[in-house]
């Protein structure tokens, strides 16, 4: 963990320092505005750290709020500048070659040629700010209803028409309050749904500071149950007392292990894995998904909750029919919804391999930056056979 710390350090100073002296130093404005941009820019790419470190203090209220709304929209800000700037320079390196190439200059006037340079700069700042506000007004909005179908086979006919609601990383926190989880209760109380699952990453920060927040999703109708996986930010936010509260609200936490419904005279089977990295912090909540199965009917219809999708190879291995998942976000917003698919070999949407299926919810609402740009957030509807 401290090397991984040591290199997010040394990528952030270096893109500090790229952007500062490659946008903010050569800006045409005065040595006071470029102190407050360098203040800026720094207070957004370094800020994190420090929120964690006041929260971890057990402080809360409108303020710390207040810091993470400004600090997490100028982190959103600078990403997509950062890469309108490394843009610009290689178009600039490009006409460098060319000047190179003909052995003389594209625009011969230096005058002309620094208008330029400057007009391109401030079309950079116009067009990232531009991006920034619209993927803040869609990151707001209600989060899109996406309608899957999964095919049944005839054994498993009695399951037609069962309705599954998935949400996911909803990450609840600073940014991210009652009011926008009531709003979600009640789009997945519309949709009618005989169960509810919830896979992971509920929110970020303590029981005592969010348990009013979280409290609406007690609302939450469905009567063949509410049931919940850990993922990567309960272990961040102390998770045995999560899993206690998320149980209090309704939800049977899967911990490795799966419970038997029946509908229509039909089995089925809902396991449910812990964060697939969870093990590193609480070694007896290691993922795995062969014991979450262990004992479950052959004949049910087996359908694994797993907070990460790098769960999908081992729930294949034991004849998982469907494995929800999120984490992803599909990468939330540009740049990160293209990076994103570096990191993960399932992003978003619907995988088949063979007989087994894979969907990867994009998050109910978003983390860090209250951004979203070319990835919705989204509340998944699961009918089994056909609608």
């Amino acid at each position: 963990m401290s090397l991984f710390i040591l290199f997010l350090l040394s990528a952030l100073t270096l893109f500090i320092w790229f952007t500062g002296f490659r946008f903010i130093q050569i800006l045409p404005v005065g040595n006071y505005t470029k102190a407050l941009l360098w203040f800026t820019l720094v207070y957004g790419l370094l800020f994190a750290p420090f929120l964690f470190y006041l929260r971890a203090l057990g402080l809360q209220g409108t303020t710390l709020d207040l810091v993470a709304w400004s600090g997490y929209l100028l982190m959103g800000l600078y990403s997509i500048l950062i890469c309108g700037v490394i843009g610009r320079d290689i178009f600039l390196g490009f006409c460098y070659l060319i000047e190179k190439w003909n052995g003389a200059p594209l625009l011969k006037d230096p005058s002309r040629r620094g208008l330029l340079i400057q007009g391109v700069n401030i079309g950079l700042a116009g067009i990232s700010t531009g991006i920034t506000g619209t993927a803040l007004f869609k990151a707001m909005a209600p989060a899109q209803i996406v309608t899957i179908t999964h095919p049944l086979e005839k054994k498993l006919q009695g399951l037609y028409g069962l309705r599954i609601v998935q949400i996911s990383d909803i990450h609840v926190s600073h940014t991210i309050r009652r009011p926008m989880v009531k709003r979600i209760v009640k789009q997945v109380n519309a949709l009618k749904p005989d169960i509810v699952v919830l896979t992971g990453d509920l929110v970020d920060g303590s029981v005592p500071m969010l348990k009013k927040d979280v409290a609406p999703l007690k609302t939450l109708v469905a009567p063949m149950g509410l049931f919940f996986v850990t993922g990567n930010h309960e272990y961040y936010s102390g998770v045995m007392p999560w899993i206690e509260e998320v149980r209090q609200l309704g939800f049977t936490c899967l911990i490795n292990n799966h419970t038997v419904l029946t509908h229509n005279k039909t089995p089925l089977v809902i396991a449910g894995v812990t964060d697939y990295h969870a093990g590193r912090m609480v070694p007896q909540h290691a993922s795995d998904v062969a014991t979450a199965l262990e004992g479950a009917p052959e004949e049910a219809y087996r359908l694994l909750l797993a907070h990460q999708p790098l769960s999908f190879p081992e729930a294949q291995k034991n004849h998982c029919h469907l494995t929800l998942s999120g984490h992803t976000h599909g990468g939330q917003y540009f740049p990160y919804n293209l990076a994103i698919h570096l990191a993960q070999p399932w992003v978003a949407g619907l995988y088949e391999q063979k007989e087994a299926r894979l969907y990867v919810n994009r998050g109910s609402a978003f983390w860090g930056p209250p951004l979203r740009l070319g990835s919705p957030s989204e509340i998944t509807l699961h009918i089994l056979g056909e609608a």
